[in-house]
């Protein structure tokens, strides 16, 4: 690799960093459109985790933060970190620093979709159970909400 093919990756690199952070796969699909081959991005790539540009802990937990603001569950994230080559071991480690309450999580979800409005029918309680279960949220945290709203 050249002095100035790596020049241009790091400065490539840097250039999506310093927008928002990465995941080190989602930096690696992004350095391969550039052209980059596996060598190259083996180099730059350590490059920027040495330098603390690349913080996959500090991705994840503003991958937990938004999620969680925007009303996702455990499940939901789980897919999304899996997707980002994260894995479960990482995501409970930031789960256990943010001490998430999943249950309050999954009440105020429903609540800002639903509100005060009354289940008319068994077909209206199925909607409303598969918008929190397509939110991430387990089967036992769907039922404590509805437990507490009827």
């Amino acid at each position: 690799m050249t002095a100035d093919r790596q020049r241009e990756l790091r400065q490539a690199a840097l250039n999506y960093l310093s927008r928002r952070d990465y995941s080190r796969a989602a930096l690696s699909v992004k350095l391969q459109q550039k052209g980059a081959t596996a060598e190259e991005l083996a180099v730059v790539l350590e490059w920027c985790s040495s330098e603390n540009y690349l913080n996959e802990d500090r991705f994840l937990l503003m991958i937990l933060r938004n999620r969680c603001r925007q009303g996702y569950g455990y499940r939901y994230i789980l897919q999304e970190c899996r997707q980002h080559k994260l894995t479960e071991q990482q995501l409970a480690t930031a789960i256990a620093a943010e001490e998430i309450d999943w249950w309050d999580l999954a009440r105020q979800a429903y609540q800002k979709k639903f509100g005060e409005k009354a289940i008319v029918d068994y077909k209206d309680k199925a909607k409303r159970m598969a918008f929190l279960q397509r939110r991430g949220f387990s089967s036992e945290q769907i039922r404590a909400v509805f437990d507490q709203n009827e």
